[in-house]
């Protein structure tokens, strides 16, 4: 199991719900910045870096063999160390794409330990294994700032980076920055990863979010995950593709105070 370089970034105090964030391929922490600084009144929240996406991870010695044979299963219980390392035995949790696959993966194997979880712009099953092995070929050959242009419009609605947002600069900064074998490692477990089979498993509340505009993970497919889960949800966030939330930081953060509120409310 990797252990996950994490950061507690608010701390209202004892009494308040941890939320753990988890970020998107190829992106680091300070991605959710928007919406944790809006949800801090409120919450305890922390922030981690998938494995090999951490600044500690550009001077590992051989990072891609220590990755081989990751697992998404792998990061949820490294998101359960870093629960049990706060002292929090219950904790909810989002995550962005890839953490929006880690999500999934923690209802289903650690469900005593989540009040709920939300999949952003995420699936059971990411692509297929040669998608994935051309990806890794492109990274390969040319590293991880060569894939920011396909990256680019495909992350972010239409017309979002010619806004004056400091936001898809920098999205697209961190892409670049993260260390090859770190970014090659986590495509190699989404090629693995495939919960197709087990939604419908999920026991405790989950919100499906989709951005509009997500070509891989458009809001019908979103809705359709949640009508498989008895307490699922969905809802849409308008003018997004993928990065909801860099592009829509305050929307993102309305639907989850909503929904985790919704669930406080329940239990």
């Amino acid at each position: 199991m990797p252990q996950l370089s994490y950061s507690i970034v608010h701390d209202p105090g004892p009494d308040a719900p941890v939320l753990i964030l988890g970020n998107a391929l190829g992106t680091t922490r300070e991605l959710w910045a928007g919406v944790a600084y809006r949800m801090a009144d409120d919450y305890r929240i922390v922030t981690f870096d998938l494995p090999g996406h951490d600044p500690a991870s550009h001077t590992a010695d051989d990072l891609e063999t220590q990755l081989a044979d990751l697992t998404l299963a792998d990061i949820a219980s490294g998101v359960t160390a870093i629960a049990d390392a706060i002292d929090a035995d219950t904790f909810l949790y989002a995550g962005l794409s890839i953490s929006g696959g880690v999500a999934m993966q923690l209802a289903l194997d650690h469900p005593d330990r989540l009040t709920a979880v939300a999949a952003l712009c995420a699936a059971p099953k990411f692509g297929d294994a040669e998608s994935w092995d051309e990806r890794i070929a492109i990274v390969r050959a040319d590293g991880t700032r060569s894939l920011i242009p396909d990256t680019a419009d495909r992350w972010f609605a239409a017309g979002f980076l010619d806004e004056d947002n400091p936001a898809g600069p920098m999205v697209c900064e961190m892409l670049a920055n993260v260390p090859d074998a770190g970014y090659i490692a986590c495509c190699q477990a989404l090629s693995r990863f495939d919960l197709t089979d087990r939604i419908s498993d999920i026991s405790i509340p989950i919100l499906f979010v989709a951005g509009a505009q997500d070509i891989g993970n458009p809001p019908e497919s979103m809705r359709a995950l949640a009508e498989q889960v008895d307490a699922g949800e969905a809802t849409v966030i308008p003018d997004a593709a993928h990065i909801v939330v860099a592009e829509h930081p305050d929307l993102v953060c309305d639907a989850l105070t909503a929904f985790f509120s919704r669930t406080e409310n329940r239990s």
